[in-house]
């Protein structure tokens, strides 16, 4: 029975994930609903709070893909990174962060990889530099963000201590931008220069002797 539980919630994860957006907070509730009225199964303590905090967030980004904002939002975050290449490993992480933060769900920053990407190899600089910090950034921002449910669960932990909302993002908020931007020093120069690079050199110059 165990294995067909966890089936279920495999298939309705894989669905939610499939169809973007909404759907996986449907999905969700629709897994819960057959593993309790179906399989018997008994929760005591439903993640309520934490459903509708998902409702919520996956609402928030559905709405912003819809009306044209998450477009208007990487064509800016485009802008900036065109006009500071050179910086792209330490800007990108940044406005990565920012999305999160203020949006509640790291899917949102996947929009940004491809313009990531698109910038740095026309700025010479090795792509999975900013790639790879931007991925941490986007996923450690999640604790920074008001929106999210991991904040909803420190929330209710900490409360027990009297420690506030704003005590919480007083440390947060600044101790995870830091490790942002540390981490974007420690990928500066990892790997070598793309001009130097023999796996891209070798076959730039097979394609230049194909063409001569």
């Amino acid at each position: 029975m165990l294995i067909i539980d966890a089936l279920i919630v495999i298939l309705c994860i894989l669905i939610g994930v499939r169809k973007g957006g909404i759907a996986v907070a449907f999905a969700g509730a629709f897994g819960l609903a057959i593993l309790t009225f179906i399989c018997g199964l008994r929760p005591t303590s439903p993640p309520i709070a934490v459903m509708l905090i998902i409702l919520a967030v996956t609402s928030l980004a559905g709405t912003l893909q819809c009306s044209g904002g998450l477009d208007l939002l990487v064509k800016w975050a485009e802008i900036l990174l065109r006009k500071n290449p050179n910086h792209i490993t330490f800007l990108a992480p940044i406005v990565c962060f920012l999305f999160v933060t203020f949006t509640g769900t790291a899917f949102i920053a996947m929009a940004l990889l491809p313009v990531i990407s698109e910038v740095a190899r026309e700025a010479g600089v090795r792509p999975e530099r900013p790639l790879s910090v931007s991925c941490v950034a986007s996923s450690h921002s999640i604790v920074a963000s008001p929106l999210s449910a991991a904040t909803a669960a420190i929330v209710g932990v900490l409360a027990t201590h009297n420690v506030t909302l704003g005590q919480i993002f007083a440390v947060l908020f600044p101790s995870v931008l830091i490790g942002i931007i540390l981490g974007a020093f420690s990928v500066y120069k990892r790997g070598a220069e793309l001009e130097n690079d023999p796996e891209l050199l070798i076959p730039e110059l097979m394609h230049q002797a194909i063409q001569s």
